[in-house]
């Protein structure tokens, strides 16, 4: 009876395990490749590198045209500032000249002589004197100035008098400088009216 016993018991623990190890109904056993989610990643791909050389034909297109636009200004700018080195000296030499100096309308009259002649046939303009001078220095002006042509006049005048009106230094230092802010001076030096350096002499004696 006590073997009897011990057989039952022994039964009921084995199907006890059993059930225990068997999943329940409403639970269904996860396929494998849904067990572990973190086994399905893949691994991450770096992007290749971009290599930028050699450079494409059309950046070394855009380069030489860049080199070339830099090249076409700086010779532009360096061709203004020769072409107004004259000028700009003048100005800074006209500043020097005052009423107290004894021959101011010859020091004003030099200073335009000097410019022009950086521009101008040096020959042909150290021989213009009175109105061929005037005459000049009209036609250097871009425009028409009245006013300014009359200073003009007054400062070549005062030149051929033995005792200058001081009154006239302002209106003729104001004309030195207001000729050489709106004088057209040619970028090239080349000759009066047109004229070439060999009729100089003619040009003087006219």
């Amino acid at each position: 009876m006590q073997s009897i016993n011990l057989s039952n018991h022994f039964f009921s623990s084995f199907l006890s395990r059993f059930a225990q190890s068997m999943p329940s109904g409403n639970q269904m056993p996860m396929p494998p490749q849904q067990q572990d989610p973190l086994a399905q990643l893949r691994d991450i791909h770096v992007p290749t590198e971009v290599n930028i050389w050699p450079l494409d034909w059309g950046w070394w297109a855009l380069i030489a045209v860049a080199l070339l636009v830099l090249f076409g200004l700086y010779k532009a700018i360096t061709a203004h500032i020769r072409h107004n080195k004259a000028r700009k000296q003048a100005l800074a030499l006209l500043e020097s000249i005052s009423v107290q100096q004894s021959n101011w309308p010859v020091a004003l009259n030099s200073v335009l002589k000097r410019t022009a002649m950086s521009y101008y046939s040096t020959q042909q303009v150290a021989g213009l004197y009175g109105k061929q001078w005037q005459a000049f220095l009209t036609s250097a002006l871009k425009n028409g100035d009245k006013k300014l042509e009359s200073d003009l006049a007054l400062l070549v005048s005062n030149v051929y008098q033995a005792t200058p009106n001081p009154r006239d230094f302002e209106t003729c230092k104001g004309a030195v400088k207001n000729w050489l802010l709106k004088a057209k001076l040619p970028k090239n030096k080349q000759a009066v009216n047109g004229l070439s350096p060999e009729n100089a002499k003619e040009l003087h004696h006219a």
